[in-house]
């Protein structure tokens, strides 16, 4: 009973079911809230207001990831697994393909509330943590900032790092195509020597960073700028890159997706928040 109440007062906030409303006496015309809009101020640009005063579009929320290209066709070798676990992201590495569930999220977003950064449920709010980021992907969540400049000589930045300029062609500014360097790194030679093996483990990362952890609307970007922070592994592991990894997703994706209207535009520029750590975000 208890499930079924709570899907009918969700069909009811959200204008999921008109006819669930009509039958139990409820009008259309009731107001879904927020009750108190003196914290939830961004009411008018959430897309609950749109589900509830209807239509939704079509396609209107999209989902990104380029992760399939990387489990699929990109083996883990076990010569890269000691500069992984160096610089912090063997625990992301193992982590098998996941199949997502398009409702579950879709709801989840429709629950977001960019003003306090929680999921607001009927048991009350919920959010990502710090300890959620670490356990579930295994990502170091204490360490440095991740700070630097996005103004590099790219050319140089590849060549020193991945052992050869990326054609201008395979990039978007100061980003590369994730399925292209897949292509320049499918296997690695039996014969590879220390520095080749540092150099797959560079663009392997680079894969996890552009495919999974922070992924944007290009679907198959991943920006050259952090190779900066790969040249050394065991400094590269002294990162918090964890909550870069939390900040991203909060303040870029879900925050976006949940306003429906005003699209804050992110830029190249570095935002201090909590904890005294820096974020990195990206031109999209």
């Amino acid at each position: 009973m208890e499930c079924i109440s709570t899907c009918i007062v969700s069909s009811l906030v959200y204008g999921i079911n008109d006819n669930i409303g009509n039958d139990l006496g409820f009008k259309r015309d009731m107001d879904p809230g927020p009750i108190d809009d003196s914290v939830l101020t961004m009411q008018a640009l959430h897309r609950s207001t749109r589900v509830w005063n209807g239509p939704i579009e079509p396609g209107i929320l999209t989902i990104r990831r380029n992760s399939t290209a990387l489990h699929r066709l990109v083996p883990l070798d076990e010569r890269i697994v000691g500069h992984l676990q160096e610089a912090g992201f063997y625990g992301t590495a193992r982590i098998c393909f996941i199949s997502i569930d398009w409702h579950l999220i879709i709801a989840l977003v429709e629950r977001w509330r960019p003003e306090t950064h929680t999921f607001h449920f009927s048991v009350g709010e919920m959010t990502i943590t710090l300890q959620d980021v670490q356990i579930i992907l295994g990502l170091p969540v204490d360490g440095l900032p991740i700070t630097g400049s996005v103004e590099q000589d790219y050319d140089a930045l590849c060549l020193t790092q991945l052992g050869f300029p990326f054609p201008e062609n395979n990039r978007t500014g100061g980003r590369i195509q994730i399925r292209q360097l897949s292509r320049w790194f499918p296997n690695l030679p039996n014969n590879a020597d220390d520095v080749e093996v540092q150099r797959y483990a560079r663009a392997y990362i680079l894969q996890l960073l552009g495919g999974t952890l922070f992924a944007d609307k290009s679907n198959n970007l991943v920006h050259i700028t952090y190779l900066q922070f790969l040249e050394d592994f065991e400094a590269a592991g002294q990162y918090s890159w964890g909550n870069a990894t939390r900040l991203t997703y909060i303040n870029n994706c879900v925050l976006q997706q949940t306003l429906m209207e005003q699209r804050l535009q992110v830029r190249s520029y570095y935002c201090n928040y909590g904890h005294g750590i820096c974020c990195l975000f990206l031109h999209q």
